[in-house]
């Protein structure tokens, strides 16, 4: 797999993915939204569909995602490949696997000491007859996964954020 800069995610001549971006703030510090967000087990079983994660390498895993289009839905692999890891500050990968193409980026940003905004970004693409019309379905498709991944990942986090006072107490 090639690396591809972040919001530069292309595949071939048919032009740019569809891309998705969600801003929110957390409060937690920079440094544990860090520590949940850099963990792909720990994000992977967020995103919807997925079945699971296996960490190949520290830069490669296979994610099994049940994927649906309307009434049909199917079990896909997607080999991903971290392709910017910066501590604190930024995770970017891509993936593949049986027609589908993604990439995201997520950007972490220091608003305060217990206050964290992250920046997530997700692009998709399918290949095969019919591509530029799978688009629009893909767009579509993209906007409703990053709604739920982002409600899953702030909910974890704010369990966090409940654990932590708990132990406090």
């Amino acid at each position: 797999m090639r690396a591809i800069p972040p919001g530069k995610a292309g595949i071939g001549e048919e032009g740019s993915m569809p891309r998705v971006e969600s801003i929110f703030r957390v409060n937690l510090p920079l440094k544990a939204v860090w520590s949940f967000m850099s963990d792909r087990n720990e994000v992977g079983c967020l995103f919807p569909g997925c079945k699971g994660v296996k960490i190949l390498d520290h830069l490669d895993a296979i994610w099994n995602v049940r994927v649906t289009f309307g009434p049909f839905a199917k079990i896909v692999n997607l080999r991903t490949h971290t392709t910017v890891f910066k501590e604190f500050e930024q995770l970017s990968w891509i993936g593949s696997g049986d027609n589908i193409h993604m990439s995201g980026d997520v950007m972490l940003k220091k608003i305060a000491d217990d206050e964290t905004e992250v920046t997530y970004h997700l692009e998709g693409h399918v290949t095969g007859h019919f591509a530029a019309l799978q688009d629009i379905v893909v767009a579509e498709k993209l906007r409703e996964v990053k709604k739920k991944f982002i409600k899953n990942i702030k909910e974890e986090l704010e369990w966090q954020i409940v654990e932590d006072e708990e132990k406090r107490k």
